[in-house]
Order: C-alpha cells, then sequence, then structure tokens
C-alpha cells in the first residue's frame, strides 16, 4: 500500500473509532488501539481497528484515592507503553500475531481538559461548555509506520472534529503521546 492511501486509510479509521466514542458519550477511560492493515487479504484497501486487551486499572490507578485530582491520561499511556514493550512483550507479539495483517499505526484514544487560552475562547465562540478546569476534549492521536503524527480532537459538544497529520519531520512527533506510540508500534512490529 502507498504511503499517501494509507494515511488516507488511517485518518478514515481514526474518525470510525472517535464517531463510535462519541456514541459512546463522555466519561470513558481511554484506550490504546492498533490499526491493522487487512489488503492482504482483499484487494479493497482497508484498516481494521482492534482495541488492544489492556485491564482497566491501567487507567484507574491514575486517580488519587480519597481527592478528585486525577493524573493525565498520557502518564497512563507511558505505563501502558513501558508494560507492553518489556514484562508483556511477549502477549503483545502473540495477540499482533493473531490479527488478520500487519500493523501499520498505533492509536490513543483519551478524554482531558484543554486548558488552553485558546480553547477557552474557542469553545466560548461556539457557545460550548467550559468546566473551570478547561474545556472537555477527546483526542485520536495516531502514530504510523511511515512515521506521520495524526490527532483528531473533539470539544464536547461540537459537532465537527478537528485533524491534523504531521509528516515526519515535524516538531509535533517528538511529542510525548507519539513517542509512546512509536514505542508500541515498533515492539509490535518486531
Amino acid at each position: 500500500m502507498q504511503p499517501e492511501r494509507r494515511s488516507t486509510l488511517v485518518i478514515k479509521a481514526l474518525t470510525a473509532a472517535e464517531a463510535l466514542a462519541e456514541t459512546r458519550g463522555w466519561g470513558n477511560y481511554p484506550t490504546v488501539l492498533a490499526l491493522i492493515d487487512a489488503t492482504a487479504h482483499t484487494n479493497v484497501g482497508s484498516i481494521n481497528v482492534e482495541e488492544l486487551p489492556i485491564d482497566q486499572e491501567a487507567w484507574r490507578f491514575l486517580a488519587v484515592p480519597g481527592s478528585c485530582i486525577t493524573v493525565p491520561y498520557r502518564i497512563g499511556l507511558e505505563f501502558v507503553a513501558d508494560t507492553l514493550t518489556t514484562v508483556r512483550a511477549p502477549r503483545l507479539r502473540d495477540w499482533i500475531r493473531a490479527q488478520i495483517g500487519p500493523v501499520i499505526a498505533m492509536a490513543f484514544l483519551a478524554e482531558g481538559l484543554d486548558a488552553s487560552d485558546t480553547g477557552r475562547r474557542s469553545a466560548a465562540a461556539r457557545g460550548l461548555p467550559a468546566d473551570p478546569d478547561g474545556v472537555p476534549v477527546r483526542a485520536v492521536s495516531a502514530y504510523d509506520i511511515d512515521g506521520r503524527f495524526y490527532r483528531l480532537l473533539r470539544t464536547r459538544g461540537a459537532d465537527t472534529v478537528s485533524t491534523t497529520v504531521d509528516d515526519p519531520d515535524a516538531r509535533t512527533s517528538a511529542g510525548f503521546v507519539a513517542a509512546n506510540l512509536r514505542r508500541l508500534l515498533t515492539a509490535a512490529r518486531t
């Protein structure tokens, strides 16, 4: 599959994953997704999106007992990446081998708060709800085998999703989420 075609299909798959999350509503734990090239079995060009089998406790531990303080889910992603690339690497490889085709991207779907002034102004301009701590958002981030970093972002209450794709040389690709997705992708493909 050509990189341009792959990028189009990755965006389509991520959009479908976010739309499914939107139908489930807000307040869900994050998920780590493997995007699997199913074209080995068809000539149509399709990508299957499969949720990695991660115990939900990986996300629950981020809440500080006895308080409303929580650690950002991206910290949990690092914990998951550390675990799946070391202690549970054989389990990850077995799970990957059981899939229909090769993994071409890893994705992270999570909710959070955009505490930036830009996020607050944008939400206010569109009449969207804002929490005192920030604007609720859902992000789907992915890293593919071509080194592209994708981010789909939906502000709670918005009808649309913003999509950005950074080429391999872009500064965003060096970010925390991208680095952990890259680690997971590398482990899945070895």
